[in-house]
């Protein structure tokens, strides 16, 4: 059985509490072991026998079956692989204050792949192409939203907000599991636990990055940057996110 829904995006929106919750769920399957399986970006070469084999051969008759990958939303090529091997598929997403989202990639990023000697400063990251595309293009929500429209009706997408799971985690989820055509009030045990990075177990980085945090000189930088992209997000989503500027 092939996936009927995936959640695409966005890196450090709660995803991984996305996977976690949907795995306690009776009506939903997702892998067990992994989330963030990228199979549309890195391992499409294997063919759809090899992920549905690999990813899915648990399956017991769940309604909703799917998988949690952040790179899908990023990638247009990934976006028309899904298109045309899973036609009928929903796709969600959340998205957060995207200055918020690359800091704490940045220190996720740093403190799981980088010795300390190879550590850079966040502002570097605005100045290095490749930084750059790391941590802050995947922060260009309308750019990707657009993409994800040119090849998906807006029926079948459903884009929920980070700052909503922060003020109510039932009712957001509750809009997951509408959407999804399973019971939408379904209480998971985690329902209010932070779970991933910034959590409980991981509050920082080893240097405290996230306490010591960046000046409001590269803050402002980083309005000027998302700004244009946060006002076509507005447009598309008609929600009011002048907090996020």
């Amino acid at each position: 059985m092939l996936p009927n829904f995936l959640h695409i995006g966005a890196a450090k929106c709660a995803s991984s509490w996305l996977w976690n919750v949907y795995k306690e769920h009776p009506d939903v399957y997702v892998p067990e072991h992994l989330d963030n399986v990228n199979f549309f970006v890195s391992d499409y070469h294997q063919g759809l026998q090899w992920y549905e084999r690999t990813y899915f051969s648990d399956w017991s008759d769940q309604r909703a079956i799917g998988e949690t990958t952040n790179s899908y939303m990023l990638v247009e090529l990934a976006l028309e692989r899904i298109e045309r091997d899973l036609p009928n598929v929903k796709l969600t997403m959340t998205l957060r204050n995207p200055i918020d989202r690359a800091f704490i990639q940045w220190a996720h990023f740093s403190k799981r792949r980088f010795k300390p000697e190879q550590r850079m400063a966040f502002e570097n990251g605005l100045s290095s192409w490749t930084m750059f595309r790391l941590w802050m293009e995947p922060g260009m929500y309308a750019s990707h939203l657009k993409k994800v429209y040119r090849h998906f009706p807006k029926e079948r997408v459903l884009v929920n907000f980070y700052d909503d799971l922060v003020d109510d985690p039932a009712q957001f989820l509750r809009r997951f599991l509408l959407f999804l055509g399973v019971d939408p009030d379904f209480q998971p045990s985690i329902l209010n636990t932070i779970v991933g990075f910034p959590g409980p177990e991981q509050s920082d980085t080893e240097d405290h990055a996230l306490a010591r945090g960046f000046s409001e000189s590269v803050r402002e930088e980083m309005r000027q940057m998302f700004r244009g992209d946060l006002e076509a997000l507005q447009e598309l989503c008609g929600r009011d996110l002048s907090h996020w500027k």
